[in-house]
């Protein structure tokens, strides 16, 4: 089946898998006390966490956005926060009751150079106060190019920053206007050079197809700039329209949207032409250039997702600080009140502030397995399940991978002696393979995802 008619098939909503079971799961029962609790649980000495650094605040608001974000030209607004970030750091650090090893850092938003020259670094000495940075470590910060200064740049990178994400979605004026986003091609291409002059590497621009006012015309002037500029890495996503629950993006509703036809020719479009300017996709929405170690960690099998997306920093236990970020830790999903001031208020008084988890079921972590390896590893092998849960994948999942034979016939999978490989292909629709093993999208029915392709 040609490509333009697999996007057709599956295309449809469901979940990005950052995280199984997926949030709609989780429930208000978890709160402080299960997060310390589970905090307390003894990890091996010598394993390294992840540790995200949520910033909500933006000067303007950008009408695609489905971020947790808070609109403020208040720029003395960030100093109770930065002390409230602090405040979480090192409290969980003590509950660990030992320092412990940061193999990756990520600060996002919002927009983190919101910040003062100051915040930027209080805020990164209260993380090296609290826990040892690798030197192997990937320390990632999203930057707007709209407003990060060169100075900024300067102090990230000498702090021990070496990577950066750039929001960049479409380079068309007119598209950038109508979302709110205005930022000439000239403004980013001069951000990659300063950063990549610091020594920052695995450059990322962000796009987003699907906005309005785009065409394939449209988007190939935009691609024909991005190749030219030469971002490290991609991510290419389907627009999330949620406007019944993103009220704000109402305001993009009236102007024209592409159609579900074009969407996919726009999509076909930039495939083709990553390709063959020479980036390997990744994922469903991931390219990188083939010297990138994320490309790498696909041929080495070290490629992990989670809250960040695909990382090469292969480990479960992740640290989300700030409003509504998000932990993965010990078997447990923990995620922060939404509200910045209310989040301030209790790391000021009675401490955590964990809003809602969950705590994984041996039913969800097998789950969660068998999902992690077909997004990040393409595969799916019964005696790697056998290996890691002492029983027969066939056996426990007889219906789920009776389910697959469809992928098969539309070579989206390939059977093989040891199990089921995803193909090139069908890296595009591994969220559609992954939804046979979720066992809580009945249950989920109704809820708003984003579209799998």
């Amino acid at each position: 089946m040609e490509l333009a008619a697999l996007i057709r098939k599956y295309a449809g909503p469901g979940p990005r898998y950052t995280s199984y079971p997926t949030a709609p799961q989780w429930a208000e029962v978890i709160g402080p006390a299960e997060y310390a609790k589970t905090l307390a649980k003894p990890l091996p000495d010598d394993e390294p966490l992840g540790m995200y650094v949520h910033i909500p605040f933006c000067e303007s608001l950008c009408y695609y956005c489905g971020g947790n974000i808070q609109i403020t030209h208040d720029h003395s607004r960030s100093a109770r926060y930065v002390e409230a970030l602090k405040r979480e750091i090192a409290l969980v650090a003590d509950l660990f009751g030992q320092k412990r090893k940061l193999g990756q850092i990520s600060w996002g938003g919002g927009t983190p150079t919101f910040l003062t020259l100051g915040e930027i670094r209080s805020l990164y000495e209260g993380i090296t106060k609290s826990f040892d940075i690798l030197d192997t470590a990937e320390v990632s910060i999203e930057i707007d190019p709209r407003v990060t200064t060169n100075e900024q740049l300067e102090l990230l990178r000498a702090l021990g920053f070496n990577r950066v994400s750039l929001g960049v979605q479409d380079f068309n004026p007119e598209v950038q206007r109508v979302i709110n986003r205005v930022q000439p091609e000239a403004m980013t291409a001069s951000m990659l050079e300063k950063a990549r002059s610091l020594g920052f590497r695995g450059i990322n621009f962000d796009l987003i197809y699907g906005l309005p006012l785009q065409s394939v015309d449209t988007f190939r002037r935009t691609l024909e700039a991005l190749v030219q500029i030469g971002p490290d890495r991609i991510a290419l996503y389907n627009y999330a329209r949620l406007p019944s629950l993103l009220k704000h993006q109402a305001i993009l509703e009236k102007h024209p949207m592409p159609s579900p036809e074009e969407r996919v020719e726009i999509f076909l479009l930039a495939y083709e032409a990553l390709e063959k300017a020479g980036y390997v996709a990744i994922g469903m929405d991931h390219f990188a250039k083939a010297d990138d170690e994320l490309a790498k960690a696909v041929e080495n099998g070290m490629l992990y997702r989670n809250f960040m997306g695909y990382t090469v920093r292969r480990g479960k236990n992740l640290l989300g600080i700030g409003a509504s970020a998000i932990g993965e830790i010990s078997g447990g999903f923990f995620q922060n009140t939404k509200k910045a001031s209310d989040y301030e208020k209790t790391l000021e008084g009675t401490g955590l502030a964990t809003a809602r988890g969950m705590l994984l079921s041996d039913e969800d972590e097998r789950r969660k397995w068998i999902i992690q390896s077909l997004m990040c590893q393409f595969r799916l092998f019964s005696k790697e399940f056998e290996s890691e849960f002492g029983e027969s994948l066939e056996a426990r999942y007889p219906h789920e991978l009776k389910a697959l034979s469809p992928f098969v016939d539309d070579g989206i999978l390939t059977p093989c002696p040891e199990g089921f490989l995803v193909t090139q292909t069908g890296r595009l629709f591994i969220r559609n393979v992954a939804m046979v093993f979720d066992a809580y999208l009945n249950v989920s029915e109704g809820k708003k995802f984003s579209q799998t392709v």
